[in-house]
């Protein structure tokens, strides 16, 4: 069996949703997998020359995977630009595509993010299963005719899919209205490698975020924390696309990214997880997996009520609130209690990858 899979993020990043599924296809049902690395879908911008420099990992390339980096010119929304890029760049990899689905007759094309190029190689294919994997409202990240380019891809991906699967039940419901057959499968954790979990936090650890801070990160709130908490410190790991206020509270204080192993080490530290994401469309479709990194260090969990965090007004290990201030006597509760080791342990199992795409294998190994 063979994946075709055209990825929303690089190989040589930090493991998110696509590289844990690329690993389980193979592991669960033997899959050799193309990797398609992602390209610009979108115009330049003069904030373009103000962004973080992008952070790799360390990735080895296994025996199991193969990587094709696709050329292009970064003019998607232009019907004149993918005219050129099909032209220019792309019968390259629609024939390496078409050269690896000719190996095996059981090869599933898997899109992990709408694109021309994936659209271009699903109609190459015409006998190839194609599945739509939608980890995230992909339009919402892009404005004006970027937007309406990538949602009019995105629909006649949807429509041309045998299936769709996603982590959000807003996406879910999205999808649906183009495409019947979709999978609610929320995003989760790799339990074999996350360190031991918090035993005991100490008297003075920090309530922490380790992620992106984009332009989803809620700055208010996360002020709004600090001033109502004068005695923790508040620390915010990972790369700063979203600028904070020009003043923010003395026990706030900013880091660079960290490797994914230090991050997870990091967090072990902390006296709670924060999740301060703003309400947006973009935001609406979003299962953090930092919710389940926090849980499964055995860590309380203060968010906002975005998403898929709206799910989790009944675990008594989070707290959401667009007003911390007013939520001090709740926190301090939550901060007073602790997870069973046993507590810990099941979390993990329960929401493991594995566990989490095994609906998956049907639709993968069904001819």
């Amino acid at each position: 069996m063979q994946l075709i899979y055209f990825s929303a993020v690089p190989w040589a990043s930090f493991r998110q949703r696509p590289h844990e599924f690329a690993q389980w296809a193979h592991e669960r049902v033997g899959a050799k997998v193309l990797w398609v690395e992602p390209y610009p879908v979108r115009l330049p911008a003069l904030a373009d020359l103000s962004r973080p420099a992008v952070t790799s990992a360390q990735m080895p390339t296994p025996a199991w995977l193969q990587l094709v980096a696709p050329r292009a010119l970064p003019v998607e929304p232009l019907a004149m630009g993918r005219w050129l890029n099909r032209t220019l760049f792309w019968k390259p990899v629609v024939d390496s595509v078409r050269e690896f689905a000719q190996r095996d007759a059981h090869t599933v094309l898997v899109v992990g993010k709408p694109s021309d190029l994936a659209l271009h190689a699903m109609n190459a294919l015409q006998d190839a299963k194609c599945f739509y994997d939608a980890m995230d409202e992909f339009p919402a990240f892009h404005h004006g005719m970027a937007r309406r380019t990538s949602e009019a891809i995105e629909s006649a991906i949807v429509q041309q899919c045998s299936a769709c699967s996603t982590s959000s039940t807003y996406l879910a419901t999205k999808l649906r209205a183009r495409n019947p057959n979709v999978l609610l499968v929320p995003n989760g954790l790799a339990s074999d490698r996350m360190p031991a979990a918090q035993t005991d936090a100490s008297a003075d650890a920090a309530f922490g975020y380790v992620g992106t801070i984009g332009p989803w990160f809620d700055w208010a709130w996360v002020a709004q924390l600090a001033s109502a908490w004068p005695e923790r410190r508040i620390e915010i790991h990972g790369p700063l696309y979203r600028k904070p206020p020009a003043v923010l509270p003395a026990n706030i204080s900013l880091h660079p990214a960290l490797p994914h192993d230090k991050a997870m080490e990091k967090m072990t530290r902390f006296a709670a997880g924060l999740i301060p994401f703003l309400r947006t469309q973009l935001t609406e479709s979003v299962d953090p997996v930092k919710y389940y990194e926090y849980r499964a260090l055995g860590l309380p969990v203060i968010s906002t009520p975005f998403g898929e965090m709206r799910t989790r007004d009944r675990d008594p290990r989070v707290v959401l609130t667009d007003k911390p201030a007013d939520e001090r006597a709740r926190i301090e509760q939550l901060l007073g209690t602790h997870d069973a080791a046993e507590s810990v342990t099941a979390f993990r199992a329960a929401n493991d990858w594995s566990v989490r795409f095994e609906p998956m294998a049907a639709l993968l190994t069904d001819t």
